[in-house]
């Protein structure tokens, strides 16, 4: 069952064709006829026919004029007759069209109102979102847990007939489900072991604290998702907790998500154990059905799973289909200043397999560039192109936890610096993450100038230096950081990226392109391991 909170924010299109405002039938199914030829259809169906109108008053009004004229009484009468039928004809079309406009204004506002609390509710469900992801940081290896969450149960959702707004609620909602974390302690909540009875108590409590912050709120959102935290750790046969509901007693969002949450934690490492392979998983859920589960939702869940397997085996016949179906949407997400899309496009390459690391280079670092271009040619202005480069900057730092996560920084010292006066960072951020991630201790430099070279190179006694210049008009000043390494350091070996190397000129002869930046970990392996001494490549 939906949720009251649903049932209670009725779109003003239901109040439009609810028979509260008589709008014709036409209308009240919106998308039988498009767009213009809709209210047109609608015009003629409430407005009396107009090439009556004026005919009929011309005629009353020469019937008129000719009885005027003869002095006749009864012609005069019947002109008199019609020409005020003429004029309430006219009024009455002059009326109707007043009540075309008004009707017109009236579902113009609706539908700008009904957006209007939509983007609030998202950008309120977003505010809390990010407390829900600092909770998952703390026993997750990443957030990536409450994107799979609202995915899922957004699409098992659908899956069993619910519509389409309920579907979008859901997607934001679900992802809160264990907001109420928040109030566990640390040693209780990563605690590797069994729980004792009182740590269990204490763990059970964050559905009750989760409804706690998330209830009495105005966005519908924020009240499907206290339902959701308050709800899906209930069980179908009414053992669950925190307040042993059962069967339909638990609302369907709580039922949906109980059957997502449980699949994403078996198929996910925790700190006490390592993941099911997925057959295990739905061998292990499918003994719960009916007695944790609700039998339907996890019937139409599987049928969901199946359908995701298949299409994962499809993307590791054809991994390009996916990268370029996700870089489309993850560009437009960017152009369009959207993080919701843009995080989940990461967040679905991710689930379907492809490595974090490939992400910058097959997705991240092209949408980047093509917001770069979009707004050198002056197709967004400078406030969208700073929203997006924020939205991306998230991104990275997200899939860099994921990234490093196990990975001991134990080889060589590596320098990434942008030249002074670089603006355009992210590329530069990337092949920082890509090298921490293969074991090196990356340093990240902004605004590196000539006369700074020296006491870096001294602090930091890299092994490798790569720079880079997003512009042309940078190139003198990388060519001058070029010659002051080789004077200084002559042996330190030096990759350099971005616009500004095209640029270089015979200075840069001993120098190591790389392009793009954040395809530089094999410049930078293959340069380091040509410097070892022998023998030490096999330790």
């Amino acid at each position: 069952m939906a949720s009251a909170a649903w049932d209670s924010n009725a779109s003003a299109e239901a109040y439009l064709t609810s028979g509260e405002v008589d709008l014709p039938r036409a209308h009240a199914r919106p998308g039988l006829l498009p767009g213009r030829l809709e209210r047109y259809a609608r015009h003629l169906a409430i407005a009396p026919p107009r090439r009556l109108v004026l005919p009929l008053a011309c005629i009353g009004g020469a019937v008129a004029l000719v009885a005027l004229a003869g002095a006749s009484a009864a012609p005069l009468a019947v002109g008199a007759l019609l020409l005020l039928a003429g004029g309430v004809a006219i009024g009455r079309s002059a009326g109707s069209d007043l009540r075309l406009e008004l009707e017109r204004d009236i579902e113009d506002r609706s539908h700008e109102l009904w957006h209007a609390l939509a983007e609030l509710e998202v950008a309120q469900a977003e505010t809390v979102r990010k407390l829900s992801m600092a909770v998952e940081f703390r026993d997750e290896d990443t957030g990536a847990h409450i994107e799979r969450i609202g995915r899922l149960s957004a699409l098992l959702a659908e899956q069993v007939g619910m519509d389409e707004r309920f579907c979008s609620r859901i997607l934001h909602a679900a992802p809160l489900h264990d907001v109420g974390k928040v109030a566990i302690p640390d040693a209780v909540l990563l605690k590797p072991g069994p729980l004792s009875e009182e740590e269990r108590a204490i763990v059970e409590a964050h559905a009750e604290e989760g409804y706690r912050l998330l209830s009495r709120s105005s966005s519908s959102i924020l009240e499907l998702a206290a339902s959701i935290a308050l709800s899906h750790h209930e069980r179908w046969d009414g053992g669950g907790y925190p307040r042993g509901l059962a069967r339909e007693e638990i609302p369907l969002e709580g039922r949906i998500v109980a059957v997502t949450d449980v699949f994403d934690a078996l198929t996910s490492d925790r700190v006490y154990r390592k993941a099911y392979p997925l057959e295990q998983a739905i061998a292990l859920m499918r003994e719960q059905r009916g007695r944790h589960f609700d039998p339907y939702l996890l019937d139409a869940f599987f049928e969901v799973i199946g359908t995701r397997t298949d299409s994962r085996a499809q993307i590791r016949a054809n991994p390009r289909a996916l990268i370029g179906g996700l870089l489309e949407v993850f560009s437009k997400a960017l152009e369009q200043g959207d993080p919701e899309p843009a995080e989940g496009a990461i967040a679905q390459a991710i689930d379907d397999g492809l490595e974090a690391a490939s992400l910058h280079a097959e997705l991240i670092g092209p949408a980047i560039r093509r917001i770069y271009a979009l707004r050198a040619a002056g197709d967004i202005d400078g406030e969208s192109e700073q929203r997006a480069l924020a939205i991306a900057r998230r991104v990275l730092a997200t899939l860099f936890r994921l990234m490093i996560s196990g990975v001991e920084q134990d080889r060589e010292r590596v320098l990434v610096a942008g030249v002074e006066g670089e603006r355009q960072t992210l590329e530069l951020q990337m092949a920082h993450d890509q090298l921490a991630a293969a074991g090196f201790r990356a340093v990240l430099v902004t605004d590196l100038s000539p006369e700074r070279l020296s006491a870096t190179l001294a602090s930091q006694a890299p092994a490798a230096v790569l720079l880079a210049g997003s512009s042309e008009a940078l190139a003198p000043t990388l060519t001058r950081l070029i010659r002051a390494i080789a004077e200084e350091r002559p042996e330190l070996p030096v990759l350099v990226g971005g616009a500004a190397a095209r640029r270089l000129g015979p200075e840069a002869s001993g120098v190591t392109t790389v392009e793009p930046l954040e395809r530089c970990l094999p410049a930078v392996q293959s340069l380091l391991c040509a410097r070892m001494p022998a023998g030490a490549a096999s330790r």
